[in-house]
């Protein structure tokens, strides 16, 4: 697949976000508490993803209205900084809101974002949904330690059978799906991670970084509010 570029941001900026299109401008958001994203629901941008599907890896209700989308990259830095809020906003949600994990590795810059990837989806066909979310939390809480020796602890802890793993990870198995994903994505305007679809009411509305928990709501919000 063709090479992506990574977010560039400046140290002091780290966790600014790259912005999300409103009424045809770029709007660029960052971590201020106070600051929100007013968008109207009759001019949101649209993306153009396949739709959340049984066999997914979802937090959340499968019932649940809106669906966010994140197309990510368990090597990225701003992946980690954006999971806890999508998280918060599902926990909060009382079943409104469900999140979708798809794959988005940025090879050129991260070389253990596909292995990663293959190693969550032969953990999801062996051990189901609840492991490649506790897979998940690991490797963001442990960005440090990705390494293929890692993986196969960490599926070994998590319950798998250790030569079923091994083969399937040594046969990338699961490399074309990873590679549609990450196409969706670059289609779909995603030129770094994490790239988020946010998706419900008859809309698909792409979001790109690490937004904060407050312009994720919002964006949400103006979602839902479309009639």
């Amino acid at each position: 697949m063709p090479d992506v570029k990574k977010f560039e941001l400046s140290p002091s900026l780290a966790i600014l976000v790259s912005g999300i299109f409103i009424a045809g401008a770029i709007v660029f958001v960052n971590l201020r508490p106070a600051q929100t994203v007013v968008a109207n629901p009759e001019q949101l941008p649209s993306a153009n993803v396949p739709a959340a599907q049984a066999g997914e890896h979802i937090f959340g209700s499968p019932a649940a209205p809106i669906k966010l989308i994140e197309y990510s990259d368990f090597q990225c830095p701003y992946c980690k900084i954006v999971y806890p809020t999508l998280r918060r906003i599902v926990e909060e949600s009382q079943g409104q809101v469900a999140w979708i994990h798809r794959s988005f590795p940025l090879e050129s810059i991260h070389p253990q974002a596909k292995p990663a990837a293959l190693a969550s989806e032969c953990i999801a066909e062996e051990l189901g949904n609840d492991a490649f979310w506790k897979f998940a939390d690991a490797i963001y809480n442990n960005q440090s330690k990705m390494s293929s020796e890692y993986y196969a602890q960490l599926a070994l802890q998590l319950g798998a059978n250790s030569a079923i793993f091994a083969s399937c990870v040594s046969t990338e198995k699961y490399a074309d799906k990873i590679d549609t994903e990450a196409l969706d994505a670059q289609k779909n305007g995603g030129e770094g991670t994490p790239f988020t679809v946010v998706a419900g009411n008859g809309l698909q509305v792409p979001v790109s970084g690490a937004l904060p928990y407050a312009q994720f709501v919002s964006v949400i919000n103006a979602v839902k509010a479309r009639q």
